[in-house]
């Protein structure tokens, strides 16, 4: 399988993504597959492909926490999410959660620079493109 199949499967598989335990379950076969992939030492144009993977997987998520209103505020408390849920009931910390509501953040409010981050990174990260959400928000609260 090449490249260009590879990400139209993981295209296909994100869109599939409706909910946070879907989202959640898919997240963690891909950082299966990372991890697999580096004790491996796969190539780094393979290694990238799950790292975009990884991040797409984080910002659909970081959308449907929001959606959700899960632990608003780290708060249990303040949640609205009606089915009464909580963030480690779906398996992700409230770090996580934080991490990815500010990768959507970044995805919604500047989508041709999240796009231009997962091209142009060597090494692509979630920590490089927090960095990089981090640098526009500075640059919106200057204006």
């Amino acid at each position: 399988m090449n490249a260009l199949q590879l990400r139209d499967n993981a295209k296909q598989q994100l869109a599939e993504i409706k909910t946070i335990e879907s989202g959640v379950e898919y997240l963690n076969k891909v950082k299966a597959i990372e991890t697999w992939a580096k004790a491996e030492k796969k190539d780094a144009e393979l290694q990238n492909l799950v790292a975009e993977q990884k991040l797409r997987t984080q910002r659909i998520l970081g959308g449907l926490l929001k959606e959700a209103n899960l632990n608003k505020g780290g708060n249990p408390n303040l949640s609205t999410d009606s089915t009464g849920l909580k963030v480690s009931d779906v398996g992700i910390t409230r770090n996580e959660s934080s991490t990815f509501q500010k990768i959507n953040w970044f995805s919604e409010n500047y989508p041709k620079e999240f796009e231009q981050t997962i091209l142009k990174e060597k090494e692509l990260t979630t920590a490089k493109m927090l960095v990089v959400d981090k640098d526009y928000k500075k640059i919106e609260k200057s204006f």
